[in-house]
């Protein structure tokens, strides 16, 4: 595992590195700490790709950058890597939303918080690199991540996996896959549709409102098991 820091400050970098290279070693953890003191050493790294970078937000030494700008550009370079904003400025917490990123924290709680820091990102990792095999109707497979599903739809016998790539028609009924989904990001909310939770929005009464816009339908019979797996996903992401 290649975890980054970004930070110009050369001696909390080191402070950083010692706390998660401590934390590593508790947890028979494998991973490589690389540290970066500008925006520039970070662009022009080219070796292979971070899983996770600690990024700071505010840079004395760079001109008119800030953590935020620069993760938008990581966003884009690395899919998969895990952003965790590191900051001694808690106002920020708002405007990193505007960026894909795992964890918020404050610099003087991150050696208490590192436990769950590291939990949240290996569980979204888990999301990216676990691979659900499906037979696609015609006769090929497909795999896919979780994170690359964003709903099921029983439609007649058939039931489509509406996915960020495009849908797949499968012959498998949802009580049949359901059984091989992770039970904290998936959940029944009809008896057409199975939701994946990190990729919604907001869940109103009887729909939940995708982050792409498209709405999935909440049945009655359905809205406490579904209200009740949102809640407890929700509670997960909340740094």
């Amino acid at each position: 595992m290649r975890v980054g820091i970004c930070d110009d400050d050369a001696i909390w970098c080191r402070k950083a590195e010692k706390i998660i290279y401590s934390y590593a070693a508790q947890t028979e953890t494998e991973l490589e700490v690389i540290c970066f003191t500008t925006s520039e050493k970070l662009n022009s790294y080219d070796g292979y790709p971070l899983d996770m970078l600690f990024m700071d937000i505010v840079l004395e030494n760079e001109e008119g950058k800030n953590g935020i700008d620069i993760v938008t550009a990581v966003n884009k370079k690395w899919k998969d890597c895990q952003i965790v904003y590191l900051t001694n400025y808690l106002f920020y917490a708002t405007e990193v939303y505007h960026t894909e990123h795992v964890f918020f924290a404050l610099k003087e709680q991150f050696e208490e918080r590192i436990g769950g820091i590291f939990g949240k990102v290996f569980h979204q990792l888990a999301q990216t690199r676990e691979k659900l095999v499906y037979s696609v109707i015609g006769g090929k497979e497909v795999s896919l991540a979780p994170a690359d599903i964003l709903y099921f739809e029983r439609s007649g016998r058939i039931t489509n996996i509406i996915t960020v790539y495009g849908t797949y028609s499968i012959w498998d009924k949802l009580s049949v896959l359901t059984e091989g989904l992770p039970t904290l990001d998936f959940v029944r909310c009809h008896n057409s549709y199975i939701v994946y939770l990190p990729a919604v929005r907001e869940m109103l009464p009887d729909v939940f409102l995708m982050n792409d816009g498209r709405e999935v339908t909440i049945s009655r019979s359905y809205r406490k098991i579904a209200k009740a797996a949102f809640m407890k996903w929700a509670v997960t992401q909340m740094s």
